[in-house]
């Protein structure tokens, strides 16, 4: 069967009230402690989708904010299972309360340990057990991807149909969210998918060596035929063992022309521009870096600061306002946004452009909230002792009630700390360096993190 934007409008202002504010909760005869959700998943042909993995995991909400799993760190806290040959599937051991329906890669198996299931699958006092840091080091010391760009479903869901209603997703990959009760069993669901908009490329060096089983950045910029706008936007990827990789487009309601680039060790590389429409997937772009084969980085991250000459990275054009979505803290109700930026000085006037400031973090579990959304790469904060000499300040005016820094020669860097008049939060589970004007470090750092009290 087809979906009719008349369908998705019709049932839009229902899906809004019920599902963004208060979610649904389904009746049923509560016989266990925890609930079972079952039924088939299909397409929009009404075929059935088979070998699909499917879960079910925990959803706060905050106003018309829902804060679902961010993975691979909340991956303990979803129940799995994949849908068989007729696109039939059953989750058990599902907690009580509000939860969303999701999907995950069909290949997500390969991309993972053998042992992942055992490590991260373990209930304790009906606590879910969160994927340390360790283990994610122990996973990327193995050779798998354990970034979020990983865990890309190839799919998006369009709605969920259960007891006679159907609720449809408003806007991409927005998750329907629903309420369980103690012991509800939820049978014949019907969930209905369809493939995402994505392109599928390989990076390669000159000598046709493929760059495998790494991290890349990934860049894009799209500008619409019609002449009305343009928006750029980009993010992590993983390559696989041919140096193939995956990336998913969501902004797929106007035909455009897009411009795809890569950047690795300083080196970056461009593709020819593509013209792409809703539901297009794009397969056999390839990448050349103009150098000979340079194997990833297997070193330490501190190690990799001690070079004395790191490549420089090409000049890029100048980046606009980022068109990355704000992300509410639930804890504070703060909105967050990731952006990137020529240097400190670009990041400032991107934030004030969008009345915001750099971030401000106030406690460790701000500080483990924006690692964890964010990822442990270099990103711009908003502290500097620029104003009042040898006193660390934050750019909003706010006192500082808490620290996070790394020791002063934690890399080896030939500046005194008091040279160093800017902070930036590191790769090193998300802990603060004093950086200065030309520091290795300072030049490493193309990305900043803005807030701001309100999303206007």
């Amino acid at each position: 069967m087809k979906y009719t934007e008349f369908k998705k409008f019709l049932f839009a202002l229902q899906t809004v009230i019920v599902v963004l504010l208060t979610g649904f909760v389904l009746p049923c005869i509560a016989e266990k402690e925890t609930a079972t959700f079952s039924g088939s998943v299909v397409d929009t042909d009404g075929n059935p989708v088979a070998g699909l993995p499917v879960f079910i995991a925990p959803a706060e909400i905050e106003g018309e904010w829902i804060d679902t799993l961010f993975l691979p760190d909340e991956y303990s806290e979803m129940r799995r299972a994949d849908t068989d040959a007729n696109g039939q599937f059953s989750i058990t051991n599902i907690p009580q309360g509000s939860v969303y329906f999701g999907v995950l890669p069909y290949n997500i198996d390969k991309r993972l340990p053998n042992d992942f299931e055992e490590i991260v699958d373990n209930w304790v006092s009906r606590d879910w057990r969160k994927i340390t840091q360790a283990d994610i080091d122990a996973f990327v010391a193995k050779g798998f991807g354990m970034i979020h760009s990983d865990f890309e479903p190839d799919v998006e869901i369009l709605s969920l149909r259960v007891q006679g209603t159907t609720f449809y997703s408003k806007y991409d990959l927005d998750p329907i969210v629903f309420g369980v009760e103690p012991g509800a069993h939820i049978k014949n669901a019907q969930i209905t998918v369809q493939s995402r908009m994505r392109i599928r490329a390989r990076a390669v060096f000159t000598n046709s060596t493929p760059l495998t089983n790494t991290h890349l950045r990934f860049r894009y910029r799209a500008d619409n035929v019609d002449g009305r706008g343009h928006r750029q936007s980009g993010g992590d990827i993983s390559t696989d063992t041919d140096g193939y990789f995956v990336y998913y487009l969501d902004e797929k309601d106007d035909i455009a022309r897009y411009t795809f680039s890569i950047e690795y060790q300083g080196l970056s590389a461009e593709a020819a521009p593509v013209q792409l429409g809703p539901g297009d997937r794009l397969d056999g772009l390839t990448f050349t870096f103009d150098s000979e084969p340079i194997p990833p980085k297997t070193a330490s991250r501190k190690a990799e600061t001690d070079a004395p000459n790191l490549p420089s990275t090409p000049d890029l054009p100048p980046k606009s306002i980022s068109h990355e979505p704000w992300i509410v803290n639930p804890t504070n109700g703060h909105a967050y946004k990731r952006v990137s930026c020529e240097s400190r000085e670009d990041a400032v006037a991107q934030a004030t452009t969008e009345k915001a400031h750099l971030v401000t973090i106030n406690d460790a579990k701000e500080q483990a909230w924006l690692t964890a959304v964010f990822g442990q790469e270099c990103h711009w904060i908003g502290l500097s002792k620029i104003e009042k000499e040898e006193q660390w300040q934050w750019d909003n005016g706010e006192p500082i009630t808490y620290k996070n820094w790394l020791p002063d020669d934690f890399f080896s860097e030939s500046f005194d700390a008091i040279e160093r008049d800017y902070a930036i939060m590191t790769f090193t589970d998300g802990k603060w360096y004093a950086v200065a004007p030309k520091s290795v470090l300072l030049r490493m750092t193309e990305m900043a993190i803005f807030e701001k009290v309100h999303i206007e």
